[in-house]
């Protein structure tokens, strides 16, 4: 009762005769059954109440729906022409379709809607596909000309010493590789802790080389560096050469043997000529003493010849 007279305001009569009427209902129950009973009205009142507030609160809902929400106020983006430029590049540049998806369709009876299907064409094509992919091509081929350059970088550092400057193919078939160069002969940390000991070192306890080095250093010159140069190569060529030297003296030798030979060949023959000419003489001067005396004188005369 006190619950009808908090939620609806009845008056005390009314309250006094649910009074009555729920105490003559009690007295017929136990203490438990009441209990029971109790629980089941206040489940029941709560669903009452839920029953009465809902439809309040959807009436309270629908009402601005029955006055009708206002019309949100129209804003003018074009006024000037900067508005125009900042509104077209960022509704046009962020809609798939063009500035078209954002301004006003006109109908197919007005004039400007043949006119409008071409400029959205054309924004559609020029802005979104030419323009835009124009910058990302150049952006792409930025990103591959980076690339390409770190790749050559990195193909020299591994193919070429710092040092020296020689390429891998240049130990090829030699007694150094091109991995002991790098690592023990032009070993780029040992010329680093050369220059830091010069650095740090007295000038007065330098050596001949590292006068030599310290001078070069503090000119900025790079002289003091095996340009194109390295000392397991030259070993290596030294040897080449001596081999080579050793070739060439092997076939003199054997060019002044075959002259040798030659020349003496040469006497042999001269000789045997010698005394094929001197027989021949002889022939003919005894001829010329059993001949006629003419034969005598043209014999005498072939002798003093």
């Amino acid at each position: 009762s006190s619950g009808i007279n908090a939620e609806y305001g009845e008056s005390e009569t009314v309250s006094e005769m649910v009074s009555e009427g729920m105490r003559e209902a009690c007295a017929a129950y136990t203490a438990e059954e009441l209990a029971t009973l109790t629980s089941d009205c206040e489940q029941l009142w709560d669903d009452a109440k839920c029953a009465c507030i809902a439809p309040t609160s959807s009436a309270v809902e629908a009402q601005p729906e029955e006055e009708g929400d206002p019309e949100p106020e129209m804003v003018r983006m074009c006024d000037t022409l900067f508005l125009c430029i900042i509104t077209t590049l960022n509704q046009g540049v962020r809609n798939g379709g063009g500035i078209g998806d954002v301004l006003r369709r006109p109908n197919i009876t007005e004039l400007s809607f043949f006119p409008r299907i071409v400029y959205d064409l054309l924004f559609f094509f020029v802005v979104i596909i030419i323009v835009l992919n124009l910058i990302f091509g150049v952006i792409i081929d930025t990103f591959a000309d980076l690339r390409s350059e770190k790749q050559e970088k990195d193909e020299i550092l591994r193919n070429t010493c710092f040092i020296c400057s020689l390429e891998r193919g240049a130990f090829d078939n030699k007694t150094v590789s091109f991995e002991e160069h790098f690592r023990m002969e032009h070993n780029l940390w040992h010329y680093l802790y050369f220059i830091v000991l010069i650095k740090v070192k007295d000038p007065t306890e330098f050596t001949g080389p590292e006068s030599y080095v310290y001078e070069m250093v503090k000119n900025k010159k790079l002289d003091w560096f095996p340009r194109m140069r390295a000392m397991s190569l030259f070993s290596d060529e030294a040897e080449n050469d001596q081999n080579e030297f050793r070739d060439v003296k092997v076939g003199l030798e054997g060019v002044m043997k075959c002259i040798e030979g030659l020349s003496k060949q040469l006497n042999d023959l001269k000789d045997q000529m010698t005394q094929q000419r001197k027989q021949k003489q002889r022939t003919s001067l005894l001829g010329g003493i059993t001949g006629s005396p003419s034969s005598l004188a043209g014999g005498m005369s072939s002798v003093t010849t």
